[in-house]
């Protein structure tokens, strides 16, 4: 009997690890290869679901928390994973400070941020759930996300790390005779939501919006 429950026991397992694959294996990374090398391109206008925030790094994880929780509560979005669009943010406050260096001194948890976190959404959704407020006074709202020319570099790696890819597309786009004129904007393709997600495999979009020098 007790060999039963073992094998019962055993084959639950690894069929939730199965099924816990399946629902989170994520984008497929492949179609964003080609951002190692910085482009300037045209981007459509976004419809998204939006959640503004001021917080330390740790209270990311309760901002983007709220935020996802909210989306799958949405009638009429994708919830499947592949399906889902990834995560975004804006951040009002400039990124020039060096992130490693705050990382090394233990100061980086302590860092404020203010912005932005969003969800892409299809188009034609006009009703949030009646819940769009959390305990941390944190909402949610419908919105559009403007665009038109737009930078964008793929980094690999830790969040603290992004600094050279950060130099590398900000030289790009002067040398392309643009220069910025909005706020760095970052796409969440891979990041902490698993547990075999190691931050040196971090896959993250940099993005700013450019016009042409005056």
């Amino acid at each position: 009997m007790f060999k039963i429950i073992l094998i019962v026991s055993a084959l639950a397992l690894i069929i939730g690890v199965i099924s816990y694959l399946l629902l989170f294996k994520g984008v497929d990374l492949r179609q964003y290869e080609h951002l190692k090398s910085p482009r300037i391109t045209t981007l459509p206008d976004t419809p998204v679901l939006a959640v503004e925030f001021e917080t330390s790094t740790e209270g990311l994880k309760e901002v983007f928390g709220f935020l996802f929780s909210t989306y799958f509560k949405i009638k009429g979005v994708p919830k499947r994973s592949g399906k889902i669009m990834p995560a975004l943010a804006r951040y009002e406050n400039a990124l020039d400070f060096d992130m490693e260096e705050a990382q090394r001194n233990k100061a980086f948890a302590n860092i404020t941020w203010k912005g932005i976190a969003a969800i892409p959404l299809p188009h034609g959704i006009k009703d949030l759930p009646v819940q769009t407020q959390d305990r941390h006074k944190l909402s949610a709202r419908l919105s559009s996300w403007q665009y038109g020319e737009t930078a964008e570099i793929l980094h690999i790696g830790p969040y603290e790390k992004e600094g050279p890819t950060v130099q590398k597309i900000r030289e790009f786009i002067d040398t392309q005779g643009y220069e910025i004129c909005g706020f760095h904007e970052e796409v969440y393709l891979r990041g902490p939501g698993l547990p075999w997600n190691r931050p040196e495999n971090y896959y993250t979009i940099i993005r700013y919006p450019v016009r042409k020098k005056q």
